[in-house]
């Protein structure tokens, strides 16, 4: 049997990162580089589009690489510099600050997908603008078993009307409760699950932070728990982990149903528990799939 074929399409960046104990900047980071690293304990064809600048370092690309993902389709931009973002969490990372984002490459970024990757099994379109996510979905040329979408709240807010269009494209949004709550109006999260099954996906996914996250599926609800750490050090990143370990699992499925999916999130809870116990991607390195699989048997 020939192996699923998975196609990301994400933002590259490089960070800059400070909480109460540590700053770092100028370090690794984007969706695509963690869902990356997160899709690489899984057996797949994966690629990636994306966009980097001229500083983008070679061995970032290796490491990108080295995660056994087809990276021909990172556009390096010769005369622009790769995206920048900066955070600074507060009180005890109940709050995240943006304190700096310089687009550059991603300001005029349309992902080109070629013909050899335009019919994915499962297409993952990872948090950046919705411009560019709608561009992706319109350049598949099949229907993919899954169309996964990752967004958050700056993109809600500023660009309602393309995120609306998106939304009505895809087969499984996965968004946290605040957001579900911006797109829909409803606090209570059934209530908002109803909502976004009216404009489009079949699967909703809601996290909710400490609390874990619950599946949706018209009358079909799934509630699972989080793993719960030792400490937290950075969160950056935790939500494309999870949404990379979902993908995932579902891209070595026979499937995407409300029980395959009831699995794949377990995955992308255990890979976003190890991603928030250091700064960056650093756990995520040299991360094992025995390492993952002990804490979904816990979750289980």
């Amino acid at each position: 049997m020939s192996k699923k074929s998975l196609l990301i399409v994400a933002s590259l960046a490089y960070d800059g990162i400070e909480t109460k104990e540590n700053k770092v900047d100028n370090i690794l980071g984007g969706a695509g580089t963690y869902l990356c690293l997160s899709l690489k304990h899984f057996d797949n064809n994966c690629s990636i589009i994306s966009v980097v600048g001229n500083d983008f370092k070679s061995h970032d690309l290796k490491l990108l690489k080295s995660c056994g993902v087809d990276i021909s389709g990172i556009k390096i931009e010769e005369n622009d510099k790769t995206f920048y973002w900066s955070c600074l969490y507060t009180d005890n990372f109940k709050e995240r600050i943006t304190t700096k984002t310089e687009l550059n490459v991603m300001a005029n970024f349309n992902p080109i997908i070629p013909d050899e990757k335009s019919t994915p099994d499962i297409l993952l379109l990872g948090n950046l603008h919705p411009e560019i996510q709608l561009s992706a979905i319109n350049q598949i040329k099949n229907k993919p078993s899954a169309i996964i979408l990752d967004t958050m709240n700056y993109w809600i807010k500023n660009y309602w009307d393309t995120v609306k269009e998106v939304i009505s494209k895809v087969d499984i949004i996965s968004i946290n409760d605040e957001e579900s709550e911006m797109i829909t109006g409803h606090k209570d999260i059934s209530e908002a699950a109803g909502v976004l099954h009216s404009m489009g996906p079949k699967f909703v996914i809601i996290k909710k932070g400490k609390h874990g996250a619950e599946l949706f599926n018209y009358e079909k609800r799934y509630t699972t728990g989080v793993f719960e750490v030792d400490r937290v050090i950075d969160p950056t990143g935790a939500g494309d982990c999870f949404i990379g370990g979902v993908s995932g699992f579902l891209s070595q499925s026979d499937e995407v149903s409300f029980e395959s999916i009831k699995s794949a999130i377990n995955y992308g809870t255990s890979l976003a528990s190890f991603n928030v116990e250091d700064m960056g991607i650093k756990n995520l390195l040299n991360l094992s799939m025995n390492d993952i699989e002990i804490r979904v048997n816990k979750l289980k």
